[in-house]
């Protein structure tokens, strides 16, 4: 008796042939460039970046300032204020906290 060998071309993929996940989308880097996307006055919002700062800079002056408001109206001991509200002033203190904490380590550097 012979024996026969069949040969039986197996077609399976375990793994995808190619693996790439976008980590940023919408986001291009070109030399440190990011494109948020469209403006609707791109030569102000220029301007503003020369002369006040980055978008960081800004925030950070803006929650500089609510700190002190929050702290010269005493809202955390308010009554007219719920507790939820009162815990959303609280982690935003705590963020402006942190943040004043991270800038003087890195300046103490």
């Amino acid at each position: 008796m012979s024996q026969q060998q069949v040969t039986v071309p197996l077609t399976w993929q375990l793994a995808p042939t190619s693996l790439s996940q976008p980590i940023l989308p919408n986001w291009q880097f070109h030399l440190f460039n990011v494109n948020l996307g469209a403006s609707s006055n791109p030569a102000v919002e220029q301007r503003a970046l020369e002369r006040v700062g980055s978008y960081g800079r800004q925030i950070g002056h803006l929650a500089e300032a609510l700190e002190v408001i929050v702290k010269k109206a005493k809202l955390l001991e308010s009554q007219h204020l719920t507790q939820q509200e009162k815990d959303a002033i609280q982690v935003f203190l705590g963020d402006v906290s942190t943040i004043r904490q991270i800038k003087s380590s890195v300046a103490g550097r």
